[in-house]
């Protein structure tokens, strides 16, 4: 069986930004109007634009044929509908703090290793900073603070996903496994089954002893783009 390195170096699919964006898809402008405000939008340009390539990354991988036609917005706004009807669902598993997580395959574009972030001010603890990805503003989660109040193994890489026009990144703290999803091994809504940040959480894989949570990554979107919160010190 591959692992999940082998699995992303063969299927390399990285996005090739040759310049800096000069046009915001609408979830962009949204964050930016919401932690950036009109007079710092040209923030990006400040910003050191990182291409994390060669042996300090882990690289993208293609995503499942039938989920890969989004216009550059990344996974569309609806696919986590059709998950839901889908035989088999493809997972990258992962850890955050001490505790297996999953996201379904297609929303994923890369995996890279932690990489430092510009503090935003007004932006809530859960989120550590941005950075210039390829030219693409991009938000990185700490998914520690989120989901355990910042407990557990501490971050070293980032799970960058794209998602209704959003570059997102989810600070993990390793890269687990792969999993092929049985339809019948999937508990999708599960709000009254699992009480720790439910909220977050897209459905369960059950197989055998093994009970693993997926995240919701429209969720996260939504939780950035409209959650005032707590903001950083």
């Amino acid at each position: 069986m591959k692992t999940p390195e082998e699995y992303f170096v063969e299927n390399v699919n990285l996005p090739n930004e040759e310049k800096q964006q000069d046009n915001y898809t609408e979830a962009e402008s949204a964050f930016m109007d919401k932690y950036l405000g009109l007079t710092d939008r040209d923030v990006l340009d400040k910003l050191e634009r990182i291409d994390p390539r060669g042996d300090s990354h882990l690289p993208g991988f293609m995503p499942a044929p039938e989920f890969d036609d989004f216009g550059g917005e990344g996974s569309a706004e609806d696919f986590e509908e059709k998950l839901k009807e889908t035989e088999e669902v493809q997972l990258v598993s992962f850890v955050v703090g001490e505790r297996e997580y999953a996201l379904p395959i297609v929303v994923i574009q890369e995996v890279v290793k932690k990489i430092p972030v510009t503090l935003l001010p007004s932006a809530p603890v859960y989120m550590q900073g941005i950075i210039n990805l390829r030219g693409r503003v991009t938000p990185v989660l700490d998914l520690r603070n989120l989901l355990h109040k910042g407990v557990g193994v501490s971050d070293k890489f980032v799970v960058v996903c794209r998602h209704k026009g959003l570059q997102l990144g989810l600070a993990i703290s390793a890269v687990k496994t792969m999993y092929r999803a049985d339809k019948s091994e999937l508990v999708w809504g599960v709000e009254s089954e699992v009480g720790v940040s439910a909220e977050f959480l897209l459905g369960l894989y059950k197989s055998d002893n093994k009970l693993v949570s997926i995240l919701s990554v429209d969720r996260l979107v939504e939780q950035i783009l409209k959650s005032e919160g707590e903001v950083n010190a």
